[in-house]
C-alpha cells in the first residue's frame, strides 16, 4: 500500500482531510500539520500527484514509516538500521537534500535527523546527499526528501515535484500582506461557491484569494478591489488570461451587490487600515450570502451584532495566529 504524506498549514488539517476524502482518497490519519492518505486508484480520480489537493502546503510519497525513535540522540542513531531495512527508495544517482521536523522536546536537532536519513538514502540510491547543516548552497537541480517525527511514527517521503505545492505557477507577483495560497484555497472551499455567483474581494491585494476561488469555481463572476494601484497591477498580472475584474476602490463605499465576500483585510501590522467597523458596515450593505474572512482575533471580535458566525478556524500563518471566520448577515 503506497501512502502519501500531505503537509498542511496549522489549523487546516481537517479541512485538507475533507478535500482529500471528497476526491476519493482514503484518509488514514490526521495529525498536526499533516494528513496521511492512501490514494484512490488512478482510474477513479487520476493520480493524487497529478491532481494534488489545493489545501496542501506540500506532498510526499512515503517510502518508509517506522517507529519514532524517541527523544535521545542515541535512540535516533539506533534507528539507522531499522530505516535501512524498511526504506525502498528508487535508484537515483542525482543530487538530493533532506528536510526534517519533529514534535516534542528532543536532545538532537533537525540536522541530526537529516544527516542520518541522508546518509542511508545515499547508500541505498547511489545519489549524492547535500546537507543543510552548515548553510552551504544546495544544487538547483535536486530531489527533496522529507522526514517527520510526529511522536508515533518516523515518516520518510519523497517530493514528486521540483518545488513545494504552495508555490503556485500563476503567482508571479506579490504585495505586502499577500496571503498564503493554500489558506486562500481553504477559504474558497468554505465559501461554497456556485456557478453564476458574484464573488467580491474588497481587499484583493495581488489577487490570491480570487484566483484560488476561480480555480475551484470557474463559472462565478469575480471582482477584486484594492485602494493600492500597485496591488491591482499585480493582480492583473497574476490573472493574465482569466476573465476577472480588478479595480481601485475604497472598500468602505461599496455599491455593487455580492453573493459571496472572500477577503483578507490588512491586519494592522505590515499594512494598516485602522478600525474594521466601517468596512464591516459596507459589507453588510451589499452582501446577500456568505462572508469568509481571515482576521486577527481583535478584528474578528468586531463581528458582533449584525453578523451570524457559522464557523471559526484558528490557523497559523507567517508566524501569526489569525482566524478564518465564516459568517452571514443577521437581522440584528
Amino acid at each position: 500500500m503506497q501512502l502519501v504524506l500531505v503537509r498542511t498549514v496549522t489549523g487546516l488539517e481537517r479541512l485538507a482531510a475533507e478535500e482529500l476524502a471528497v476526491a476519493g482518497h482514503r484518509v488514514i490519519e490526521v495529525g498536526r500539520r499533516q494528513v496521511v492518505v492512501e490514494p484512490a486508484p488512478k482510474s477513479i480520480t487520476g493520480s493524487i500527484t497529478g491532481s494534488p489537493p489545493r489545501l496542501a502546503d506540500d506532498l510526499f510519497v512515503v517510502y518508509a514509516a517506522i517507529a519514532d525513535p524517541g527523544h535521545t540522540k542515541t535512540a535516533l542513531a539506533g534507528a539507522a538500521d531499522t530505516l535501512r531495512r524498511a526504506v525502498e527508495p528508487p535508484r537515483d544517482r542525482s543530487n538530493f537534500a533532506v528536510s526534517a521536523s519533529f514534535q516534542g522536546v528532543r536532545n538532537f536537532n533537525r540536522y541530526d535527523v537529516e544527516d542520518l536519513v541522508g546518509e542511508q538514502l545515499s547508500h541505498l540510491t547511489g545519489g549524492r546527499y547535500h546537507s543543510r547543516r552548515h548553510g552551504m548552497a544546495l544544487p538547483d537541480e535536486r530531489t527533496e526528501w522529507r522526514v517527520v517525527l510526529d511522536g508515533k511514527t518516523m515518516w520518510v517521503g519523497l517530493r514528486p515535484y521540483a518545488v513545494p505545492l504552495h508555490r503556485r505557477p500563476w503567482r508571479g507577483r506579490t504585495v505586502r500582506g499577500s496571503l498564503h495560497p493554500p489558506v486562500a484555497a481553504a477559504m474558497a472551499r468554505l465559501a461554497q461557491l456556485e456557478p453564476g455567483q458574484n464573488v467580491l474581494d474588497p481587499f484583493c491585494g495581488a489577487g490570491t484569494l480570487l484566483l484560488e476561488a476561480q480555480l475551484l469555481e470557474p463559472q462565478a463572476e469575480y471582482v477584486g478591489l484594492d485602494h493600492d494601484p500597485a496591488a491591482i497591477a499585480a493582480a492583473r498580472a497574476n490573472a493574465a488570461g482569466r476573465r476577472m475584474e480588478w479595480r481601485c476602490a475604497d472598500s468602505r463605499r461599496l455599491t455593487t451587490g455580492a453573493d459571496r465576500i472572500i477577503t483578507n483585510p490588512p491586519w494592522n501590522r505590515r499594512v494598516r487600515i485602522g478600525d474594521l467597523a466601517p468596512y464591516l458596515r459596507a459589507w453588510r450593505h451589499v452582501l446577500d450570502g456568505r462572508l469568509v474572512a481571515i482576521l486577527t482575533p481583535e478584528q474578528a471580535a468586531r463581528l458582533g451584532r449584525g453578523w451570524r458566525v457559522q464557523a471559526w478556524y484558528d490557523v497559523t500563518v507567517a508566524g501569526r495566529h489569525p482566524v478564518i471566520v465564516v459568517a452571514e448577515v443577521s437581522g440584528g
